[in-house]
């Protein structure tokens, strides 16, 4: 009676470490797979932040009426070493009299188009790991920027505005975030 008491218990020990082991190889398969996706949103919502607290320091400091905005460039150049060169980055900034687009980079070679209301559009060929910077005065509300054959609106609202688009390819996809 005992033996089999014994017996019984092995092979309830043995079912639970089997299931541990089972649940284990799950956890980190879904994990591994997910942390890459979540880093780009994550670098998202930090520029987000980011990006309003310099706005906000800037227009304190009267720094957006001169023709060149030093802390803008200043913040975008030292945001796209941060986000490492995996990452395509474009940032949009400006407001109804003059927008700015800046691109970062380790970008596929190809056109770029700003467009603002009804005028034409500037179309920028990207060289790979430089920075290119275009201005063009709006004629409307919105801007749009068309990369590729994608087309990304952001619409134009009193004051300083600023916008970003970054790119990253994890795995076989294309993954963009946008603000």
């Amino acid at each position: 009676m005992i033996k089999e008491d014994k017996r019984g218990q092995f092979y309830l020990l043995a079912a639970i470490i089997l299931i541990v082991i089972i649940s284990g190889f799950a956890a980190v398969s879904n994990y591994t797979r997910k942390q890459s996706s979540i880093k780009l949103y994550d670098v998202r919502n930090e520029l987000g932040i980011e990006s309003g607290k310099v706005l906000d320091y800037g227009t304190l400091q009267g720094e957006f009426i001169e023709e060149d905005v030093h802390i803008i460039d200043h913040f975008t150049e030292k945001y796209n070493e941060y986000a490492g060169e995996d990452k395509k980055i474009f940032f949009i900034f400006g407001g109804y009299e003059k927008i700015t687009l800046i691109t970062y980079g380790n970008a596929t070679q190809g056109d770029i188009e700003l467009i603002a209301g009804g005028s034409q559009p500037i179309t920028t060929e990207i060289p790979r790991k430089q920075i290119i910077k275009q201005t063009i005065t709006p004629e409307g509300g919105e801007v749009t920027v068309k990369i590729g054959e994608n087309k990304y609106p952001f619409e134009l609202k009193p004051g300083e505005n600023f916008y970003f688009i970054i790119s990253q390819k994890i795995g076989e996809e294309q993954v963009v975030v946008t603000s």
